[in-house]
């Protein structure tokens, strides 16, 4: 093929004229489509970098969403932001209770929208195991509420009609006031103390400290077991409602109620007890010193996250 052309330029007959017409023709042919290929792939591009910058959008709101539910916000929150010049809108759902050792499962819809060329895209995703954590002491003010579980590390106050809908862990004290509530599992690393009308809805409570109940005209109410290493001390108008293990001494108010077996060390003492109706079950001399907080701080699981 060398030899020919060569042999053909040599001649100069005018067949130089006819190879560059082909070539010409050949180059038509073939630079239409390579235009068209290059042209499609600087839309793909375009589209490409758009979709991903709407995807790392929606999955940020997903991110969003978990530091907000371990803040102890509410999960009828809805979130907005603007991320890349994206509007994002955020919704969670909580899918089961998450009470005693169950954790939550929620359910989050992060949707990033493109105001530019009217494009979203929706993520969805399912998590498990968000704990609100404090490194150290924490007050629930007034009137606020989690709505899943808590693990702090110092001392837990809830303030007057503050809630707690999920199970709590303390190193420290947990001390519930006016009408604040608890419901769910209880390990307290240091004494439970409460005031005022509080509420707890627990399946168990543990309190390596002492327990103390006081206060209000209805008092607090436990409806749960109770394990207690040190005293209980159940005062004014507060009853629990379920058996009750102390390491130390009982005493029970005039008006208090232990409505279950009381479970003691033998040789500790029992002010206020079985004779004056103040427990209505049994006075049990077996008190053992095997158990233990059964609650685990759980780690945050995705375990779907999907492209809608």
């Amino acid at each position: 093929m060398k030899e020919t052309v060569k042999r053909m330029i040599r001649d100069e007959t005018g067949k130089v004229l006819i190879l560059t017409l082909v070539l010409l023709v050949i180059g038509g042919l073939v630079l239409a489509p390579l235009l068209g290929l290059m042209s499609t792939g600087l839309i793909a591009g375009q589209v490409y970098e758009k979709n991903t910058a709407e995807l790392y959008a929606a999955d940020a709101g997903i991110e969003k969403a978990i530091w907000h539910l371990k803040q102890g916000g509410s999960v009828s929150d809805v979130l907005e932001f603007t991320l890349n010049g994206k509007n994002v809108r955020v919704e969670i759902e909580q899918l089961n209770a998450g009470q005693c050792y169950e954790p939550a499962l929620y359910e989050i819809r992060s949707t990033a929208t493109n105001p530019e060329v009217t494009s979203s895209t929706r993520v969805k995703a399912r998590v498990s195991g968000i704990v609100f954590y404090v490194d150290g002491d924490y007050t629930l003010h007034k009137g606020d509420t989690i709505e899943g579980h808590v693990w702090v590390e110092g001392t837990l106050e809830l303030s007057s009609d503050a809630e707690i809908w999920g199970n709590v862990w303390t190193g420290g004290d947990l001390i519930l006031n006016e009408h604040s509530l608890v419901a769910g599992i209880i390990c307290v690393g240091g004494n439970l103390i409460t005031n005022e009308d509080a509420q707890i809805y627990s399946e168990a409570i543990h309190v390596e400290g002492y327990l103390k109940m006081s206060g209000g005209v209805e008092g607090t109410h436990i409806h749960s077991e109770v394990y207690v290493r040190g005293n209980v001390d159940v005062d004014g108008q507060c009853q629990i409602f379920g058996e009750t293990w102390s390491g130390g001494d009982v005493t029970v108010g005039a008006n208090a109620r232990i409505n279950g077996d009381l479970h003691m060390l033998p040789g500790n003492k029992l002010e206020g007890g079985k004779d004056n109706a103040r427990i209505t079950g049994e006075v049990i001399y077996d008190y053992h010193d095997d158990w233990g907080c059964p609650l685990v701080r759980p780690d945050t699981e995705i375990k779907v996250w999907v492209i809608v």
